[in-house]
């Protein structure tokens, strides 16, 4: 236990301590607390004073229809109508003809953006009403102009479930999935995270493990520490190097929510929890963590195979391939069916199940009974990588032969 302590204490803290990991770690901080200011930087480089109030110069009936559409539409400016004087932080909204509608919007100041996307959603619901007036529309003709097609669905070999989901499809008018945004964001950061992670730290193990072999380095640690107990405590000591980069993170993260008022970032992207969102980030963490030790210690086990730097990219490009395609898959489907054949095929493949889980655990419709399934397939596929790890490593660890698969053949004949 000693000689473990020993040799993961040694790799632990020359990692820490590297330049690399330092100023990696601090850009990423950076970053976090940049992006928790991301209004306030906006808002220093944006001229635009937000105004308060906006008058009408038009008949009443214009006005009427106007203050009616505005009222539900949440904006943080009063509609008033025009007594002669524009002030300060106020804009003139004129109307020059109602068939067609023509406005005129006059301001001393720029408008923000979101303030001009409530008058100009304002202004279409008017003039959609207005349309339907001049044209004499009872209001069934009216709904009628919005009504989605009745699209009925027969298809060979589809069961009933299928019929009432393809039903329920058709009412729905072919809309996107509700996904709370939150949880998108919870998603995206879990496997941008895990992606950059594993392809910075399988690079790393791979070539403590190989530089040592090809250095002969080892020749002298294998006398004194036993080759398994060698490796196990490189691919720890990587592990929580990784794990404390992504400590760091979290606490970064924490901070900035304490420090920094989030109540205009989260009232403009409706960054609000739902039901699912601890759900989610419970599972998140638990896949992110398990992901970086299965990628990590198959990193390890591919830099056994190699007697040769030069070697290393081509044994690391498994992990560089697997993590690529498996990250591509959760993204690609985040604004799909969670339950597709192929996010539910993928999601129980070990390499892709750290990135496809997250991205089911999103919904519902999921359950838990396919989450801890993929938590089990992981943690079986992280023993079973350690233990042929420790086997390829023990008998190859004095190997001189050139190529992987040269190697490969040699254990395997042993």
């Amino acid at each position: 236990m000693s000689k473990f302590l020993a040799t993961f204490s040694q790799t632990y803290l020359s990692k820490v301590r590297a330049k690399s990991f330092m100023i990696s770690t601090a850009i990423i901080v950076l970053l976090i607390f940049v992006g928790a200011n991301f209004d306030k930087i906006i808002n220093i480089f944006d001229s635009s004073e937000e105004i308060t109030t906006l008058k009408v110069e038009s008949d009443d009936a214009f006005y009427a229809q106007f203050e009616a559409v505005m009222e539900p539409i949440e904006t943080d400016f009063d509609v008033a109508q025009n007594d002669g004087e524009i002030g300060d932080a106020e804009a003139l909204l004129r109307v020059d003809g109602t068939e067609p509608l023509a406005v005129t919007l006059e301001a001393d100041q720029e408008i923000p953006g979101d303030q001009m996307t409530d008058i100009e959603m304002a202004l279409g619901q008017v003039q959609r009403m207005m349309t339907i007036q001049s044209l004499n529309l009872t209001q069934a003709e009216a709904e009628r102009l919005n009504a989605s097609p009745d699209i009925t669905y027969d298809i060979a070999g589809q069961d009933a479930e299928d019929g009432e989901a393809s039903e329920e499809a058709s009412e729905a008018g072919g809309e996107m999935p509700d996904i709370n945004p939150l949880n998108t964001v919870i998603f995206y950061v879990t496997v941008i995270v895990m992606f950059f992670i594993i392809i910075n730290y399988a690079s790393q193990i791979g070539t403590e493990v190989a530089m040592e072999k090809t250095s002969r380095v080892i020749e002298m640690i294998v006398s004194s520490v036993a080759p398994v107990t060698h490796l196990l405590a490189k691919i720890s000591a990587m592990i929580s190097v990784s794990l404390t980069q992504l400590a760091i993170f979290i606490a970064a993260i924490l901070i900035a929510i304490q420090l920094f008022d989030f109540s205009e970032i989260i009232s403009d992207f409706g960054l609000e929890a739902n039901d699912q969102t601890l759900t989610m980030i419970i599972y998140s963490v638990i896949f992110l963590i398990l992901g970086l030790i299965l990628y990590l210690s198959i990193a390890a086990m591919l830099g056994s195979f190699i007697s040769r730097m030069e070697d290393l990219q081509q044994a690391l490009l498994p992990v560089t391939m697997f993590s690529l395609i498996g990250f591509y898959i959760a993204i690609f489907n985040i604004w799909g069916s969670a339950d597709s054949l192929l996010v539910r095929i993928s999601s129980y493949f070990p390499l892709f199940t750290p990135f496809v889980m997250p991205l089911r655990s999103m919904h519902e419709e999921t359950g838990q009974a396919p989450l801890l399934i993929g938590v089990a397939i992981l943690i079986v596929s992280i023993i079973l990588a350690i233990l042929l790890a420790a086997s390829i490593y023990r008998n190859s660890v004095l190997s001189t032969s050139n190529g992987i698969f040269k190697n490969l053949k040699r254990i395997r004949k042993e």
